[in-house]
């Protein structure tokens, strides 16, 4: 599966909602998810989710924005869906994060499976918008 970037506009508002707004990385993915339909606006006061905000966790935030995606779309057990989407998203972050070494001549080497917490730390700010796109992609492959 590839981890190119799908969807220009939608990083542009996560970019906007973080320079412009000066929201948390993770706020502005969970205002995008409700921008673009994917959760509704009483998604937005989930415990899970709002403690993944304060923490700055963009991972934490794109995890549950797609569990709740599924809970509502899928009305059954979703466990699969989201941890099939979920790995999806971990292993395309991992290849952007090594294209992006590799492009600052660092040595990395893509996961082809990610074990136990991913490795998000600093990642808010700067992967946000990807994070989200990636996100996006998942919630359009499983629509």
């Amino acid at each position: 599966m590839s981890s190119a970037l799908q969807f220009p506009n939608a990083r542009l508002l996560i970019h906007n909602l973080i320079a412009i707004e000066r929201l948390s990385g993770a706020e502005a993915i969970a205002r995008g998810a409700f921008e673009y339909g994917v959760i509704c606006i009483e998604s937005l006061d989930d415990p899970g989710l709002d403690c993944a905000i304060k923490n700055c966790d963009c991972c934490a935030v794109a995890q549950c924005i797609l569990r709740q995606y599924f809970r509502s779309t899928i009305k059954a057990d979703c466990t699969q869906q989201l941890e099939s989407a979920w790995n999806s998203i971990l292993v395309r972050l991992s290849s952007y994060r090594c294209r992006l070494s590799e492009k600052q001549n660092q040595n990395c080497q893509p996961k082809a499976e990610i074990d136990g917490a991913p490795d998000c730390e600093n990642a808010c700010s700067k992967l946000a918008p990807v994070i989200f796109d990636l996100m996006l992609q998942e919630v359009h492959r499983h629509s």
